[in-house]
């Protein structure tokens, strides 16, 4: 063989290679590129000096369930965000908010300390005496595991039911005490949501809530983040 023959195939052979390579780039998944959003983690200690310094009043039955159901809540936004972090090592925003959850379920508890509420919180991981928090669980672990947006979507929607049920529990109870450990956690989860809903729109999804509005929500992404007891 010629030198010039072998110079010839080695360049088609080298166009031919160059020309797959292309072909496989267009082909192939395009890279997520992971916004550079972070969860503020808040002060337990302001939080609850904050909420020694407001007047204590009675409870009725209303306000009592809401702040069981409210500390289940923030226990299962805990365990779950726990579990998908394990399920999505490289994913980082699910332990983010894992720890930062870790700390409002620590912090409100002086609520349960100021009106004698036994803690609902006790239970092992993952389980819980609300068979609605249980349930949503149970599947958002099974679905999580599914994909990262999956993921992504459950710890979502997670948040979508806390702001439901805090805004609901803020508009039944009169307690400024209460109102203010309320407030906080609202601020935390709304934040929540809102990194969540630029993680999912980063890997291609779209977020559509269930519990709270969809003016709601709207509303609250075109809403700068809130400031928290930090």
């Amino acid at each position: 063989m010629s030198k010039s023959l072998a110079i010839g195939m080695l360049l088609v052979l080298c166009i031919l290679i160059a020309a797959a390579g292309c072909t496989g780039q267009q082909a192939g998944t395009k890279a997520v590129v992971t916004p550079a959003v972070t969860v503020a983690v808040a002060s337990a200690g302001s939080m609850q000096a904050g909420f020694q310094a407001l007047p204590q009043a009675p409870l009725n039955g209303s306000e009592t369930a809401d702040i069981i159901q409210l500390q289940e809540d923030q226990k299962a936004i805990t365990d779950l965000n726990a579990v998908l972090a394990v399920q999505h090592p490289n994913v980082p925003v699910f332990q983010s908010i894992a720890n930062a959850s870790k700390v409002y379920q620590n912090a409100d508890n002086v609520i349960l300390t100021r009106y004698g509420i036994p803690n609902p919180e006790k239970s092992a991981a993952g389980v819980f005496s609300s068979q609605k928090l249980q349930q949503m669980y149970n599947t958002g672990v099974n679905t999580g595991s599914m994909s990262v947006k999956d993921a992504l979507l459950v710890s979502a929607t997670a948040e979508d039911m806390h702001i439901a049920d805090l805004e609901a529990a803020i508009s039944r109870t009169d307690n400024t005490d209460v109102q203010f450990i309320y407030q906080q956690e609202l601020a935390f989860s709304r934040n929540n949501l809102r990194a969540l809903s630029q993680w999912i729109t980063a890997y291609g999804g779209v977020f559509t809530p269930t519990y709270i509005s969809v003016d709601y929500y709207n509303s609250m992404m075109n809403t700068p983040v809130q400031q928290v007891l930090v």
